[in-house]
């Protein structure tokens, strides 16, 4: 017999479910019937909530920036030096946590451009503000225009994200791009 549950709580069972099916796994190899059956609801119920699969990868992908922008707000906030933060920031497991293989592997094919997109853009969404604070400090700590954060922020997120589809980018070299991007270093490595 099935547990009757507020539509809000059988939605985020089902998002749950989908992102440690995802991680697991990746959403190309994942499919509508495992994800009902891992929180045992009827497949119409997914339906219900989610147009296609590509809503679902969405709404997990959602989930995973809010959490990323949280910590980035945190980082923002804390007591330290632009340099100290992006240090942090750059290091976090989450990223490794959120953005595992599988997931990131199916969302870098090609033919997933536009939810790479949707991605890229959702990042944004939740870290920039964070980011853009960092980036301000970094400019006045080094006597420059904080006036350019945003604009530093968007080419430099959007491009480190691009690179990254490619292949062409480390976390370590995104983290040395930045700090020569802000000015905080000459040669990071």
């Amino acid at each position: 017999m099935r547990v009757v549950k507020k539509p809000e709580e059988r939605k985020a069972e089902m998002v749950a479910a989908a992102a440690k099916l995802f991680t697991e796994q990746g959403f190309v190899r994942t499919s509508v019937a495992e994800i009902v059956s891992a929180v045992d609801v009827a497949k119409g119920l997914f339906y219900y909530y989610f147009t296609t699969k590509d809503d679902m990868v969405k709404a997990v992908v959602e989930g995973y920036c809010s959490y990323l922008g949280s910590l980035a707000d945190a980082i923002a906030d804390s007591s330290a030096t632009a340099e100290q933060k992006f240090d942090r920031l750059f290091s976090l497991e989450a990223w490794k946590q959120c953005f595992s293989a599988p997931l990131t592997a199916d969302l870098c094919l090609p033919q997933h451009a536009a939810l790479f997109t949707d991605m890229c853009d959702r990042l944004y969404a939740h870290m920039g503000p964070a980011l853009e604070r960092i980036t301000a400090q970094a400019l006045a700590e080094r006597g420059a225009d904080e006036g350019e954060a945003k604009q530093i922020v968007g080419v430099g997120m959007y491009g480190i994200l691009m690179m990254a589809r490619k292949g062409e980018l480390s976390m370590v070299s995104a983290r040395a791009a930045v700090k020569r991007l802000v000015g905080i270093c000459e040669r990071c490595a």
